[in-house]
């Protein structure tokens, strides 16, 4: 090692009357508070531009959220999910349109619906942190242009399509079935009490998962109805809003080793291997010999399409099924404990929707099926009633126009404005569902709404609207439809009597049901149990 003379040692330090300062440090702390200026300084113009000359400026909302992206954040990772009770409060004070960020729109007005959601006629594409939040990227949900997503979407329509599901329907009913053996098994007078969010989950589970590789996991047999992956599940939706906000964070732990994973982030490893086992079912299907093992399977479409061979890739399209499995999980598992609660403590609508159900029904019906159901009046207003106060996915959905202008009137105020091209525009699942100038008592749950005014069904959004609608729209449905069905046909709600009941259990609506953040999923409020209840036979 060559050492320094003394000559070079002057250099680096100068000796004045005030004692030593290291020069290149000097230098470069003078470098770092420039950078650190011309910093603040660049972010002041930003905002001051972002609430004068800004093509959004003159949208209404608070200038803080309006001059920095950091509002948001606040909201979504300091405080856990809660932007959207925020957004709620905006539309209290500034009316149906505000801007929430420097570059989004949001509206709670359900006569808008089309126009930020349009089925065909206009290219409607998605903001990046769409893919970012979810954790894939590559999969068709977050596909952010128009284009390419009409391509990836036709690759798959086929596959969830009315006729194609219909041919599912065996799984369905044996998978009801298997969940009624079980129950029918806790007996005895005081009966068991189970954690109804989790059985609901792993039903939706073997269902979609089944549907999407011909395999699964078989929750409805575990002891435990899958709870270690479903909590695992759990954590990872929490990391959605951190996701969104540093994606780095989201690069970093989807490709981290699971052993690895698991000694950064608690209980996440078992999430992780369900992601892996994904990725080697695609290999498997792609590679069998078997020509059925493809066709039985979503990846028929995608294969056999048009698609470039980059959008056939292992990952891309392990990236597909794992959202549809992650949206089918645990959506519809949040909505059916939100109706079989609501069910519950309305009395009243168990008894008239248990009337309708088994006067559709013979006594061979032990599973009903779809057919026998799908068209009672209130039954089904039971479901919309319940998707429109819990809704399974609670994110505000975003779309962008990318080439044509919209234009708003707030009614109320006689305004007019102009969205340009490029405008990031939403709307939210739950503010729309709630909004009183439309439903009456929208808090309350009310099936009957929905008979006496069919016209309400143009401001529901549960699934979405337009040419980016949900594409698992129907099988959600249908199995949501079938599993309740078959609860209304075999137990009634207990009031001490013999015979097959459920009685809830130490569940609070506030605490346990109703959404409290939103993380993509709505998620209950810290210290929830979920829905328990009580099963006799």
């Amino acid at each position: 090692m060559m050492l320094l003379d003394l000559s070079d040692l002057r250099r680096l330090i100068h000796i004045g009357s005030d004692g030593f300062s290291y020069e290149p440090l000097h230098w470069m702390w003078q470098a770092a508070s420039l950078l650190g200026i011309g910093y603040f300084i660049w972010g002041i113009g930003i905002a001051v531009y972002r609430v004068t000359l800004h093509p959004l400026a003159r949208i209404p909302g608070p200038r803080v959220a309006t001059m920095s992206y950091w509002y948001e954040i606040y909201y979504e990772v300091v405080l856990e999910g809660q932007y959207f009770k925020r957004i709620k409060n905006m539309h209290s004070e500034y009316g149906p349109i505000v801007r929430i960020n420097p570059d989004e729109v949001h509206f709670d007005d359900p006569d808008f619906i089309g126009n930020v959601y349009p089925t065909s006629g206009r290219k409607t594409n998605k903001p990046h942190w769409v893919g970012q939040r979810s954790g894939t990227p590559n999969s068709i949900v977050a596909t952010m242009d128009h284009v390419k997503h009409r391509l990836r979407r036709r690759s798959i329509n086929d596959f969830f399509s009315a006729a194609r599901i219909g041919k599912f329907e065996p799984i369905f009913k044996k998978n009801v079935q298997r969940i009624l053996q079980r129950w029918n098994k806790v007996g005895g007078s005081n009966g068991e009490v189970l954690n109804m969010h989790t059985v609901f989950q792993a039903y939706a589970s073997d269902n979609i998962t089944t549907y999407a590789f011909g395999d699964c996991f078989n929750f409805l047999d575990d002891e435990h109805w899958g709870a270690e992956y479903f909590s695992s599940q759990e954590k990872y939706f929490k990391l959605t809003h951190i996701f969104g906000s540093f994606p780095i964070i989201m690069r970093l732990v989807n490709n981290m080793p699971t052993w690895l994973l698991g000694m950064f982030i608690h209980n996440l490893s078992s999430m992780s291997e369900k992601q892996g086992w994904r990725i080697k079912k695609v290999r498997e299907i792609r590679n069998s010999p078997d020509p059925n093992a493809i066709e039985s399977t979503i990846f028929e479409g995608i294969i056999a399409s048009n698609l470039p061979d980059e959008e056939k890739t292992d990952v891309r399209m392990a990236h597909d099924a794992q959202l549809i499995v992650l949206a089918g999980e645990s959506t519809t598992g949040h909505s059916l404990c939100a109706i079989l609660f609501e069910l519950l403590s309305h009395p009243d609508d168990y008894r008239v929707a248990k009337n309708e159900i088994i006067s559709a029904l013979s006594d061979d019906d032990f599973v009903p099926s779809y057919a026998k159901i799908q068209s009672l009046p209130y039954f089904n207003a039971v479901i919309q009633e319940g998707l429109r106060l819990h809704p399974g996915v609670l994110s505000r959905m975003t779309r962008i126009s990318p080439e044509k202008t919209m234009m708003y009137t707030d009614k109320r105020r006689g305004r007019t404005y102009t969205l340009p091209a490029g405008t990031q525009a939403s709307m939210t699942t739950l503010i729309t569902h709630t909004n009183p100038a439309i439903f009456d008592d929208p808090h309350e749950f009310h099936p009957q709404r929905w008979i006496d005014n069919p016209k309400l069904n143009r401001a529901l959004i549960a699934f979405s609207r337009g040419s980016r609608n949900c594409v698992g729209q129907e099988f959600a449905h249908r199995e949501m439809a079938m599993i309740l069905a078959a609860i209304l046909r075999h137990y009634d709600i207990y009031s001490g009597q013999n015979g097959p009941t459920l009685e809830l259990y130490d569940t609070i609506r506030e605490r346990d049901i109703v959404a409290n953040s939103e993380m993509i999923i709505p998620m209950p409020a810290k210290g929830s149990y979920g829905l328990r209840v009580r099963f006799r036979v």
